[in-house]
């Protein structure tokens, strides 16, 4: 309903969101409000994989080992024009949370014919607890939310409205998302799906030209991943195998599941449980507008709402199936709430229309016959409307503790619910490597490097080190994963080159064991966690003397 007044001379819910305006200023807004956090007051140093993406950044390729190029391209920009600086690093997370939402608002109303249904879309995304996260953290999943959101709004329009431009919209969006993270892939299957369900209709024919120009461009997306990984032996399929724990995964083989398929049922629940806690009450919410959307789907406004169901749904029901077969990330499935997100604003919208009738009705009788026509008051409520105020006083709620996690973190009986291993002392962690490192060469009188048996790690001390030196990383050669180290010449410990210009410099060594470490070096001394460490057992030392693990462990044979 878009009119003020209804058409049973109730006041619509909401009038002044009927426009973009409104939408604009609350996007705008909270983007604003990001950008001027991250500059001025966030206290969080970069995650381990922010850091490892600007390591990405300092060497621009085709393509990465287990991603596409598109987050360090982003992330190089932004620190050409801004400088080598956190906030730079985060910076097109906010800008692309700002897109995400727009996308949404125009879906919602596109989808549901209703421009309040924008207003509100909009506002249950910015709400969601893990929408907040990747608008303030700079990994790949932000950008792609952005991507996929974008090729929902355009994929709404070329296939109801028959926009042949659509068509080629979608195709970028896709190109560009898979860039990003491969998971946008699973857009198609909810697309082709729609397409099955209203083949029918005689609707959203712009032409299989258009339809071919944005399967092409579409297409192009795929070409430099390819391209990369054809040259370097697939290792991005090795990485993605090992995921999923399948035969001719990058995983250690005490980790495969080559003995056969088994099954933890603790990795279905935790994942179900994990998006119970990422997107929080709009979870709740959007259930509950699915099942009203399907119960009225004989309604003129359907089309849009399966749209928004079918979309969403199979990449759900994707890593739901993908737990029975390893343990999936939480955050996986992401993606699948950004139609939900849109569909929410039509179940406010709805429930919220409906509520002001019902309240109108009882509010015109006698007050001593006023029934109690509520749920938890007097006043006729519904359940979506109940949610959806529950789902803006825990959305600000997180949204304002997210901001300073450290302090909470730090209340009495409640702090260890908020661990900051993760996100605070990367900075004191890597000025206590520095001190270390100039102990080091005033000691041997050579100059000293670092190596990291992690590549998070050996990412966030090349980012705080003094002068941002070249860090190295012994993952897979310390009985761990490959990592994208071993893909840079200048990194690879495997590379004869390397080895050469190391041989015989001491090192302040980080993880893994000192058996491992001795492969390596002529003699190998533990020291104390470096200061700021919160993880128990990550083990420091020195080593002194390296001779390399190829050639340490040849000599050791």
């Amino acid at each position: 309903m878009s009119e003020a007044v209804g058409t049973t001379g109730v006041r619509a819910f909401a009038p002044w969101a009927n426009g973009w305006r409104a939408t604009l200023l609350l996007v705008l807004g909270v983007t604003a409000l990001r950008i001027v956090y991250l500059v001025w007051l966030c206290p969080y140093t970069l995650i381990e994989d922010e850091a490892h993406y600007w390591e990405w950044s300092r060497r621009l390729a085709l393509s990465y080992y287990s991603k596409g190029p598109g987050v360090a391209w982003l992330i190089a920009a932004s620190t050409w024009l801004f400088g080598e600086s956190e906030w730079a690093v985060r910076l097109p997370a906010a800008l692309a949370s700002g897109v995400a939402a727009l996308c949404v608002a125009g879906l919602a109303r596109d989808a549901c014919d209703d421009g309040r249904a924008g207003f509100f879309g909009a506002s249950v995304f910015l709400l969601m607890p893990v929408f907040q996260v990747v608008g303030l953290l700079m990994t790949i999943d932000g950008p792609m939310v952005a991507c996929w959101a974008a090729a929902c709004w355009a994929g709404w329009r070329a296939m109801e409205r028959g926009s042949g431009p659509a068509w080629v919209v979608l195709g970028v969006a896709l190109g560009v998302g898979f860039l990003f993270k491969y998971v946008v892939a699973l857009l198609v299957p909810g697309l082709v799906w729609y397409a099955l369900l209203r083949r029918r209709s005689g609707r959203g024919r712009a032409g299989w030209g258009w339809v071919a120009a944005g399967i092409g461009v579409g297409l192009l997306g795929v070409v430099p991943v390819a391209a990369w990984n054809a040259l370097h032996g697939w290792p991005t399929v090795h990485h993605l195998l090992g995921h999923l724990g399948l035969p001719g995964g990058d995983v250690v083989p005490t980790q495969t599941t080559g003995g056969g398929w088994r099954y933890d049922p603790k990795w279905t629940l935790e994942f179900l449980g994990g998006q119970i806690a990422l997107a929080g009450a709009p979870l709740w919410l959007g259930i509950c507008s699915a099942f009203v959307a399907i119960r009225r789907r004989g309604e003129a406004g359907w089309p849009g709402r399966a749209f928004l169901i079918v979309c969403g749904v199979p990449v759900l029901a994707i890593y739901v199936a993908v737990s029975f077969v390893t343990e999936p990330e939480g955050n996986w499935p992401m993606a699948g709430y950004v139609t939900m997100a849109a569909l929410c604003g039509w179940g406010v919208v709805d429930a919220m229309d409906e509520v002001l009738r019902r309240r109108a009705a009882w509010s015109a009788l006698p007050r001593g016959e006023r029934p109690w026509a509520g749920i938890v008051r007097r006043k006729p409520e519904m359940h979506r409307q109940i949610v959806w105020d529950v789902s803006v006083v825990l959305g600000l709620v997180i949204g304002v503790g997210t901001l300073r996690i450290d302090v909470l973190s730090r209340a009495p009986l409640v702090g260890w619910m908020f661990p900051m291993g993760r996100m605070m002392g990367a900075d004191e962690q890597a000025a206590d490597a520095a001190a270390r490192l100039e102990a080091l060469r005033e000691r041997t009188g050579l100059e000293p490097f670092v190596i990291a048996q992690q590549y998070g790690r050996a990412s966030l001390m090349a980012f705080y080190l003094p002068g941002r030196p070249t860090v190295y990383c012994a993952s897979s050669l310390t009985a761990g994963r490959a990592t994208q180290y071993d893909h840079w010449p200048e990194t690879d410990l495997r590379n004869p080159e390397v080895e050469r210009a190391l041989l015989g410099r001491p090192a302040l060594l980080t993880g893994a064991t000192i058996e491992q470490w001795r492969l390596a070096f002529e003699r190998v001394e533990p020291g104390p966690q470096l200061r700021g460490e919160s993880k128990v057992g990550r083990l420091v030392f020195v080593g002194i003397g390296y001779r390399g693990f190829i050639s340490g462990d040849e000599e050791g044979r």
